[in-house]
């Protein structure tokens, strides 16, 4: 079982073992180790004084609140569908079982462009085209929004170009424009979660569950597809839980999830597989999930910092190439295509396709054919439209 350490260096942890991290530091070298730190370990952290304005906080909460307070028969005409992933839903599958939760998911317009109105042609990308409440359904919450994205992609960068330091690579180098690429043209997505009271027969119901098989939970144990992820969590309920250990045999033992209490006014930050990919295994994708609550309802809001649709994300040269030194090992990892990877991903939280797309399908000693396939996508669906689960399904279930 992968067991972190209690306590990294020169890492505050709050309890559980979860370091907490400085962001106003003036020394980068202290704060690049303390991340490298995290990363590699807990693949989890949590981050103060990060720079994003308290008072635009507090107004996205409250814009959160005042989407998920509107009738459902508002919120589903903004219902996401098999061309179009941005919108509300509330049947997402994870791991192929249905969440305990509502969701509207907004993402980078495809002109890069947020003055263009959300349904315009250029917009158009492979994850469709954002669909807003109207300005009489919800005053502000656009702008609000809009606001709080571009901040978290701020801060994003910020995290990214230190865990690149942290590796050791060099500005201006062929392993730094990844990242220069990835601020102009990244894909990201921002999540409104609202994960309402659970009671065990409520869930049983609505799951069809049965004695033997537990009630929903409000997300199932997963890993985050794209490179980072900054999460907003409801201080008033904790549910967010982290694994303790690398692969799912344990993932049924509640022994074995640390559960992340969050400071007050932190941001949580977690590494993605694009991430690990990246790092050559270095850094840590870790497994993490979602308790339901019988008694609170709770808000929280994701940020998937991702890279362009048609980057092809490796193992950095400076951990493949050179001397032989202490980073320095042959690379773990295929090229992985991230428009493929999220397309999958995608497809299998909408739909029962049976398509768990992981990591380890792009190790250089799995027998899997994904690295294959993720050109044929390429050349068949191109990244400039929505993506169609079923009119690709069959490239998908090959």
């Amino acid at each position: 079982m992968y067991d972190p350490p209690s306590r990294i260096l020169d890492v505050d942890c709050a309890d559980g073992g979860i370091p907490v991290i400085d962001f106003s530091i003036p020394n980068v070298d202290v704060l690049k180790h303390q991340i490298n730190e995290a990363c590699s370990t807990w693949g989890f952290f949590q981050l103060i004084n990060h720079g994003i304005d308290a008072s635009l906080i507090a107004s996205f909460k409250e814009a959160m609140r005042d989407f998920f307070s509107l009738p459902y028969e508002t919120k589903i005409k903004l219902k996401r569908n098999s061309v179009n992933s941005r919108g509300y839903f509330d049947d997402e599958l994870t791991k192929r079982r249905r969440d305990w939760k509502e969701c509207l998911d907004v993402g980078m317009p495809g002109s890069g462009d947020w003055d263009v109105l959300d349904g315009d042609q250029s917009n158009s990308c492979l994850d469709g085209y954002n669909q807003f409440p109207s300005s009489s359904d919800c005053p502000e919450f656009r702008d609000v929004v809009v606001k709080y994205f571009t901040e978290c992609a701020r801060l994003s960068d910020k995290l990214a170009r230190l865990m690149a330091l942290s590796l050791g690579v060099q500005e201006g180098s062929e392993d730094a424009k990844l990242l220069d690429r990835m601020i102009q043209n990244h894909t990201s997505y921002l999540r409104l979660n609202f994960y309402p009271p659970c009671t065990v027969e409520s869930g049983r119901n609505e799951q069809k569950s049965t004695e033997e098989q537990p009630p929903p939970l409000g997300i199932s144990p997963h890993r985050d597809a794209g490179f980072l992820t900054i999460f907003l969590q409801d201080e008033n309920c904790h549910s967010l839980q982290v694994a303790r250990f690398e692969d799912e045999d344990n993932k049924d033992d509640d022994a074995n999830w640390v559960t992340v209490h969050p400071i007050p006014d932190s941001l949580t930050i977690n590494t993605g597989d694009m991430a690990m990919i990246w790092s050559n295994g270095r850094f840590r994708a870790p497994l993490h999930r979602v308790l339901t609550a019988s008694d609170k309802m709770r808000y929280s809001a994701p940020f998937f910092y991702n890279p362009g649709y048609s980057e092809f994300v490796s193992p950095l040269s400076c951990s493949t190439e050179g001397d032989g030194g202490l980073m320095t090992q042959p690379a773990v990892y295929k090229p992985c295509l991230w428009g493929y990877f999220r397309a999958l991903r995608f497809a299998g939280d909408l739909t029962d396709l049976g398509v768990e797309i992981q990591t380890s399908h792009f190790r250089m000693d799995s027998d899997s054919d994904h690295a294959e396939r993720q050109m044929i996508l390429m050349k068949e669906a191109g990244f400039q439209e929505p993506f169609d689960v079923e009119k690709y399904r069959q490239v998908l279930e090959k």
